[in-house]
């Protein structure tokens, strides 16, 4: 079971904050931070006392494979906007915290995104991990698992040919997962995999399916100073029957369009 929170930050619920996009110029996408907003977000972090990890190294832990802090953190980026370099980056290395970046490999070197040589000067910086975020970014639980398990292994694939290195954390696109999904990422030879749930993760977590909290332009410092200080839902196993019935939903509306491109007009 999920530990209970109380609110003191030292109940065992962890933060796992997702960003997509951070950005000195605002363009109309509620995805979106401004560098301001970021920049007070990390500096709440360094203030939280908490000891920031890497994705795989959290995901380690909820293995029994590895010790976990007593207070820890995760600071995550999706999708693989080339604002990450621009923006983030310096303010991530200037108050010294690692972060993980989920990057689509589909989009690399395309308008708006990073570039090859970007990822690849990225993991050789050293504080920052790169995971893998599917090819073509599509909901992969309306999928079969074949093709799910094709998304995710040949976007760990792609990484691994341009690192030189073992890449082994996955994010489900849009955090959209299910058991046939799950076992399609295990499949792939990921060892962890990241969902969303705007939940707090806790050491009984799922490593496959291990709760983020989303930050978006419409958050406030102040709801991210809560989800680090531990105040939030635990994250649940399983799947609740808002998300199922929601599935069908998507299926019906989506099934067999195209996965627009983030800065498609």
């Amino acid at each position: 079971m999920p530990p209970s929170d109380t609110g003191s930050g030292t109940s065992g619920l962890v933060p796992v904050l997702l960003y997509h996009s951070v950005s000195a110029t605002r363009r109309d996408d509620p995805w979106q931070v401004s560098a301001d907003d970021f920049r007070a977000d990390m500096t709440a972090v360094v203030a939280s006392g908490r000891t920031p990890l890497t994705a795989t190294r959290y995901a380690a832990a909820l293995r029994g494979e590895a010790e976990l802090p007593a207070r820890p953190v995760l600071i995550t980026f999706d999708d693989g906007f080339a604002d990450f370099a621009d923006e983030a980056l310096p303010i991530l290395t200037g108050l010294g915290l690692p972060a993980t970046l989920f990057v689509t490999t589909g989009w690399i070197g395309t308008t708006g995104m990073l570039s090859a040589a970007a990822i690849g000067d990225l993991a050789a910086a050293g504080p920052v991990e790169i995971g893998a975020h599917s090819v073509t970014h599509p909901h992969l639980d309306l999928l079969g698992r074949r093709a799910a398990r094709d998304e995710a292994g040949a976007s760990r694939g792609a990484l691994e040919d341009l690192l030189g290195r073992p890449v082994t954390a996955f994010a489900f696109p849009h955090g959209s997962h299910r058991r046939q999904t799950v076992a399609a990422v295990r499949a792939a030879g990921f060892a962890a995999a990241f969902a969303v749930k705007n939940a707090l993760s806790h050491r009984a977590d799922d490593p496959f399916a291990i709760a983020r909290y989303t930050v978006h332009a419409a958050s406030t410092r102040g709801q991210v100073a809560a989800v680090l200080a531990g105040d939030g839902p635990a994250a649940w196993g399983g799947e609740r029957l808002i998300t199922t019935a929601y599935r069908a939903v998507r299926f019906a509306r989506h099934r067999g369009r195209p996965v627009p491109h983030p800065f498609a007009v």
